[in-house]
């Protein structure tokens, strides 16, 4: 058996079991309700001449804490790993024990230092074939080590999913921990936080293009809300669409030439769209009702939005020109905020369940809606650019933060500083 075969194969083992509900926590099943993960040793990689301990030590801890975030790799527990006995002299045999005790696959390397730069060389054993399943060297200065732990990591969910993991991917969101709600990026895990405003005004409603290079909010900067387009590498910013009335969440086409928002004077918001290129504005929307939270599709064939055209808000959904408008939600009181999954078929939005916000999912093609409630008020969803998590704000703990679930679906708290909502990722920011 060849090692691609022997790694299809085990992705054919991938069941789906029954669903399950966390005692009174947001338990949002992202990927297949009970998927079984593929079961990987991986022990702590090892020094070598020159090694950084403070570097190995975050590259080590980084590795673990994104593994165990993926949701087709499960590491084989500690427990475990301590009943393997290493013999240096017969690496079949220790591979042996590896699988003795449960493993699939083995994860190995070294690191080492040359100078100030971060040397780590990793192996994936297929511990059913006895043969090399990825190899690796990665190269880095000392202090971005952690990245290199990201970048591993990334590569590995690939190998057995055909696309990378989240590792490397940010989060932009509104936070007022500087005294009045700006526009923030962290990674993925709530790290190496960052402000990209200092209006000292109010910034809402963030959304990246698709390629990372700009983020589009709304902004008071200028004493009424416009719509602004950022390229966070560079600083540089520009007005995108400053008509009277609502210039507000705005979403980015699947190309990123375009986007759509809502926008209107009077109470009355419709959908439009504006091109990056200075080539207008295209009404999408007309009407008495108000139209707003547009969210285009990962195809770029269709644009979701809210509208109260039938009194309460509902999600609604058109055809990118406008036409062929048709309601997706019908079981909830309010339906708000909606987020396309990166397959293109669910939808995760903001509902309202015995005076609460809520997360609740919607499978577009059969109609099939979950709603997951949790403590607090939970809203603005929003998926991780492998859909394989959710990111939402919540105020559980008394003052509203971002949380991200975990492949089972529980939550927890990637911001503790002041309060932040609107959370929007991105798959990764291009280099400075």
């Amino acid at each position: 058996m060849t090692t691609r075969t022997s790694i299809a194969v085990v992705a054919l083992f991938l069941l789906p079991a029954g669903a399950g509900f966390a005692q009174n926590e947001v338990y949002l099943q992202v990927t297949t309700p009970g998927l079984q993960r593929v079961v990987i040793a991986a022990p702590a990689f090892a020094p070598r001449p020159g090694a950084d301990p403070t570097a190995l030590a975050a590259f080590n801890s980084t590795l673990t804490r994104d593994l165990e975030q993926t949701a087709v790799l499960a590491l084989l527990p500690a427990d475990r790993i301590a009943l393997v006995e290493i013999d240096p002299k017969n690496a079949n045999l220790t591979r042996q024990r590896w699988r003795a005790v449960g493993a699939q696959f083995l994860l190995e390397g070294t690191v080492a230092g040359a100078g100030s730069q971060f040397v780590c060389e990793a192996r994936l054993w297929d511990l059913v074939s006895g043969e090399v399943a990825y190899s690796r060297r990665l190269q880095s200065p000392a202090t971005l080590a952690p990245t290199v732990a990201h970048t591993l990591a990334n590569e590995l969910v690939n190998l057995f999913t055909g696309r990378p993991g989240p590792f490397l991917s940010r989060i932009a969101f509104v936070s007022d921990r500087s005294g009045a709600k700006e526009i923030w990026v962290m990674r993925w895990d709530g790290g190496e936080p960052q402000q990209l405003t200092s209006h000292r005004s109010i910034a809402v409603g963030p959304a990246w293009s698709p390629d990372g290079l700009y983020l589009a909010f709304t902004s008071f900067l200028a004493g009424r809300p416009a719509l602004y387009l950022l390229k966070p590498t560079e600083g540089y910013m520009r007005p995108l669409s400053e008509g009277p009335g609502v210039n507000s969440s705005p979403s980015f086409s699947p190309d990123g030439r375009r986007v759509a928002l809502a926008a209107g004077a009077d109470g009355n918001t419709d959908i439009v769209v504006a091109s990056l290129d200075g080539g207008g504005i295209e009404r999408l929307s007309s009407g008495r009702s108000i139209e707003t939270q547009p969210a285009w599709s990962p195809n770029g064939r269709q644009i979701a939005f809210t509208s109260n055209a039938t009194g309460a808000p509902q999600i609604f959904v058109m055809d990118a020109e406008g036409t062929n408008v048709r309601r997706l939600t019908f079981e909830d009181r309010f339906a708000d905020e909606a987020a396309w999954a990166p397959d293109g078929i669910r939808l995760a939005y903001t509902t309202l369940v015995e005076g609460r916000f809520q997360i609740a999912i919607l499978d577009v093609r059969t109609g099939a809606r979950t709603v997951v409630a949790g403590p607090g008020n939970n809203e603005s969803p929003c998926w991780s650019p492998d859909g394989t998590m959710l990111a939402f704000a919540s105020n559980r703990t008394g003052t509203k933060q971002i949380y991200v679930t975990d492949p089972t679906g529980v939550a927890r708290a990637i911001t503790d500083t002041g309060n932040n909502s609107q959370p929007v990722w991105v798959a990764q920011l291009p280099a400075r």
